[in-house]
């Protein structure tokens, strides 16, 4: 019992005390959309120093954004460039609120991520008001960077049952918070990508826990286009008969292909059998959705490369909505190539992953959604067809 309070005292103190943890050699990385992580002592990252900051970086620079993280805090490991915010420990949404106009301001944020609301549970601190206190938090935020998008999500799980309970309240009411607040504020639903088992301290998430942060505030960014800064400009793509090649680093002889109606990538060369080239080969046409691209088979003509359930494949066109919004690509420029975005789906993108093609979402749940290596994998080449008519 004893050991019990000792430890319940110092979480305590850890929660309440104003905690910036700062590496020596601090970064900062400016030119990119500024994004404002704000929050407490899980923004900063505590027991892990970055949080959900290191995995999200590497999610949204991996997929060719160029972001710039902003605040007056500072912290993270050295494989973490980027290391400013604005999490503060112990905080509550009132004491966030008091200073937001004037960090919001400083920064001029393209978007704010917000996560608060776990120390006025922590502290039980007028729990039945904090959604009030969000709501005009937000409102703040909007008043000081109306252009912004601001993402607002549920606070992360409790082990304590109480507490849970009471986070559990509180969550239920932020989605028509947010509903209220127009269309550039946008909910997280943050309580759901974490369990208990994710938690170093039952309050803090462990790395597991703030990688899954990251990969919830990757997608979440990804759903609203502009969001996380520049992923390509809109580019324009040759017509007619087409091969695709892979331009990541020792692949670059692989091509597009289907086999058995799905999409892989494939060594081709000149001595290839004409089968292989044929598949390989593809008519740019426009997009059957109504606008950018679709990509038709040269040798199953009336076939489509589209996703369904994120695998990439070929479709016969049966004029149905889906099927054709899942068969239209945008174009959009990249360093050395192309990406092919989702037509209906934006911000997720044409990828080859273990010679398979997958519709990938950089940092998402799945294997294919990982960042390593995702901005050369999900660029392409466009180049001639190696069996035109």
């Amino acid at each position: 019992m004893r050991v019990f309070r000792w430890c319940a005292t110092v979480l305590a103190l850890l929660l309440t005390a104003t905690i910036t943890l700062v590496t020596p050699a601090q970064a900062a990385v400016t030119g990119g959309a500024r994004i404002l992580p704000l929050g407490d002592s899980i923004t900063d990252g505590f027991n892990v120093p970055g949080g959900y900051r290191i995995n999200l970086w590497r999610a949204l620079t991996g997929a060719g954004h160029l972001v710039d993280f902003v605040g007056s805090q500072s912290n993270g490991p050295t494989d973490l460039p980027d290391r400013e915010h604005e999490g503060h420990s112990g905080w509550r949404i009132d004491q966030v609120d008091a200073q937001a106009t004037g960090w919001v301001t400083a920064t001029a944020p393209r978007s704010v991520l917000v996560h608060l609301g776990t120390n006025d549970i922590v502290q039980n601190y007028d729990v039945a008001n904090a959604p009030a206190r969000l709501s005009a938090l937000i409102d703040r935020i909007r008043a000081a960077a109306p252009n912004a998008d601001v993402f607002v999500a549920s606070i992360v799980p409790f082990s304590d049952p109480a507490r849970e309970a009471a986070a559990n309240n509180y969550n239920a009411r932020i989605p028509g918070i947010v509903s209220g607040k127009g269309a550039k504020v946008h909910f997280v639903d943050m309580h759901a990508a974490l369990t208990t088992a994710q938690l170093a301290d039952g309050v803090h998430p462990n790395r597991e826990g703030y990688d899954r942060m990251a990969a919830r505030w990757a997608a979440a960014l990804a759903s609203v286009p502009g969001s996380a800064g520049d992923d390509g400009a809109a580019t324009t793509l040759p017509t007619g008969f087409r091969s695709l090649r892979v331009t990541t680093g020792g692949y670059t002889d692989r091509y597009v292909r289907h086999q058995g109606g799905l999409g892989f990538t494939e060594h081709v060369d000149g001595g290839s059998s004409a089968l292989l080239k044929q598949d390989a080969t593809w008519q740019i046409v426009p997009g059957l959705a109504g606008g950018c691209y679709s990509l038709q088979s040269r040798n199953y003509p009336g076939y489509y490369l589209r996703h369904q359930n994120s695998r990439v494949r070929i479709s016969a066109d049966d004029g149905t909505t889906l099927m054709r919004a899942d068969a239209t690509w945008c174009a959009r420029s990249a360093p050395g190539g192309v990406r092919l975005a989702s037509w209906n789906f934006p911000g997720s993108y044409l990828r080859h992953y273990a010679s398979e093609l997958w519709l990938a979402t950089p940092g998402g749940a799945n294997s294919y959604d990982n960042v390593a290596s995702i901005a050369p994998d999900v660029t392409w080449s466009i180049d001639a067809a190696w069996s035109a008519p």
